[in-house]
Parts: C-alpha cells; structure tokens; sequence
C-alpha cells in the first residue's frame, strides 16, 4: 500500500501531460464507466457496537476497488451509482485496560452502493469536480469459528477529485473522499449537568473512514 500514493501521483502527472493544451467539451448527455481502484483508510468501531465484542475495534488499511456509472446531466453536474468493496482486517484493541495488546481476528467485508451527485468546474480536458453522496454500507465479519450476518447502515460520503481526459471517450479520474456511516444508537439517555431534567437525548455512534481512488474512465 506504500506504493499506492507515489504511483496515483505518477499516473496524475502521465494524465496531464497527455491531456495536453485545454478545449471546451460539452459533454452533456454523456455517459462515463470508470472502474476504480485505490486504497480504503479504516476506522474505529466504538465500544458496544459489534455483537461479538464489547471493546473498541479498528479497521487497517486494505486495497478498495469498485465501478462508477455516470451520467452528466449538465456541464457542471453529474449523477452516478458507485459500487465499492474491501476487506480490511479487524483488530480488537484488547481488553480496554491500558497496555493491552491488539490483536487481528479476521476480516471485517465491507460493500458500498451509493447514489453521488459531482459539480464539475472548467470546461476543457482537465475537470476538478467536488462530490457528496449517501447510500448503503454493509458490514459482516469473516471470523474463524464464527457465525455471523451481514448488516446494512446508511452512509454518506464527500470529497474532492479530478477528471483528465486524453480523448473525448477516454480519461483518467482520480478522487479522495472521506465516509460517514451511522451504526447505533446508544439505548441509555441522559441529562447533562446543565440541562433541568426534561430535556434527554441519546449518544449516536458512527464509523468514519476514507478512501483514495483511481480509474480509467471510458465515455460515449
């Protein structure tokens, strides 16, 4: 995974300098297929939230890959369908007390169906864009000895990217976007010391996590 940053900055680099001097495209009512690949930055899962453990639990580092359909409705805003999965490992973060050693039980699969909506700026091959998006998360636990389901939370997603493109049906697209991913809800309510003692409200807990991608994006 090292490698992975260096060469999404060589291939951005190889992208640009193929794109070479910028031409306005209009390129509404096209549509784009960009398979992606990149890296997925894992996130914490707080005490009480998975069934088969009631410490804190994270999440490392792992290849993420996936496949965006896009459609562009106007020349700056675009709608797609993103799928995307990875498989990091879990590891608990043991027993709570301090000095506890962690320790990998397995993996945690993870699969993303989301709606994003992207607001493209510039009209020529070289298009910055902003995204945010929301859909579904799913989480299941591949254990040793363990039995286990797959649960679905909804999740929501922004982030920053680039589109180049070397030809009007063919380009480089490249993307950072952090994930939010709603869990639970703590059942226990509560008052704080400034409240009067009508007013209770409850302690939501939620996943967070990154990704950076690269894809190859074929348009017609």
């Amino acid at each position: 995974m090292r490698l992975a940053p260096r060469f999404a900055l060589l291939a951005l680099a190889a992208a640009l300098a193929a794109a070479g001097p910028a031409t306005a495209q209009d390129r509404r009512g096209s549509v784009e297929i960009t398979p992606v690949i990149g890296g997925s930055f894992g996130g914490t899962f707080e005490p009480g939230t998975l069934a088969f453990y009631d410490g804190e639990a994270e999440t490392g580092t792992e290849v993420a890959y996936g496949l965006r359909l896009g459609f562009t409705v106007a020349q700056h805003f675009q709608i797609e369908a993103s799928y995307l999965q990875t498989d990091p490992k879990l590891e608990l973060n043991g027993s709570g007390a301090i000095g506890s050693p962690s320790r990998s039980i397995g993996e945690m699969q993870m699969r993303m169906y989301e709606m994003n909506f992207l607001f493209p700026w510039g009209s020529g091959r070289v298009n910055p864009y902003f995204v945010l998006g929301a859909g579904v998360h799913t989480f299941k636990p591949d254990i040793p000895n363990y039995s286990s389901s797959t649960d679905s939370r909804f999740t929501a997603n922004m982030g920053f990217g680039v589109k180049t493109f070397v030809t009007p049906n063919f380009g480089f697209r490249f993307e950072a976007k952090g994930r939010t991913t709603y869990i639970n809800s703590d059942d226990e309510y509560y008052c704080d010391d400034w409240c009067d003692g009508d007013y209770y409200y409850g302690d939501s807990q939620w996943y967070l996590s990154g990704e950076a991608t690269a894809g190859v994006i074929i348009a017609f």
